[in-house]
């Protein structure tokens, strides 16, 4: 079950950019999946779910998927394809001749969290 890995690494690049960006708690990852990526969603939640209780920092994030439909082109023909898996065949022209243009996905899109608050010194 990869999604465990992916899951720690996607929490470990969120927490990372948190901290770049002078965030002290991440309130929601967005992450853009693609439906031919091989990434299991359902899997992929629970494993976030686990996960971001280990950490003060992530403890209360909500991940947000955006599922992203596999497409192709049609190298042969040129007819733009829906996939819904790997099986790269033209169903116009029968030709096994498709490009994946998109569906193969995995990124965060965004990370949304509660900045520090500033330190003031005050003066008496």
């Amino acid at each position: 079950m990869h999604e465990f890995s992916l899951a720690t690494d996607l929490l470990n690049v969120a927490r990372d950019e948190a901290r770049r960006h002078n965030l002290v708690s991440i309130d929601r990852i967005i992450v853009r999946v693609g439906t031919l990526s091989g990434v299991c969603i359902e899997p992929l939640e629970f494993a976030f779910g686990f996960l971001r209780e280990e950490d003060p920092m992530t403890e209360n994030a909500e991940m947000v998927i955006e599922t992203i439909q596999g497409r192709g082109k049609c190298t042969s023909c040129g007819g733009d394809i829906e996939l819904e898996h790997l099986f790269l065949y033209c169903p116009d022209c029968k030709t096994p001749t498709v490009e994946i243009t998109a569906g193969k996905e995995f990124l965060i899109v965004s990370i949304e969290g509660e900045e520090a608050k500033a330190e003031s010194s005050a003066e008496t």
